[in-house]
């Protein structure tokens, strides 16, 4: 048998799918998930990024970077 899990935007929708539930008798069973708020999501998603550039030499790419510039000679004295 599958099963069908459905996320619901709002309270009103869920008892909405909980009232269809109950009268098409169907077998339902209700779990609660936490939800992350925006700062942890933020700071998941920071941390994934560490260990990314691992086995990257660095003096390879910043190479890589000067030799495909279309400008050779950049004036930085402004920055």
């Amino acid at each position: 048998m599958n099963t069908l899990i459905i996320e619901p935007h709002s309270k009103v929708d869920y008892q909405l799918f909980v009232s269809l539930a109950k009268r098409l008798n169907v077998t339902f069973r209700e779990e609660k998930i936490k939800l992350k708020n925006k700062k942890e999501k933020n700071e998941e998603e920071f941390l994934s990024f560490f260990g990314a550039l691992d086995g990257i030499d660095a003096d390879k790419m910043i190479k890589d970077i000067e030799e495909s510039r279309t400008i050779k000679d950049m004036d930085t004295s402004w920055a």
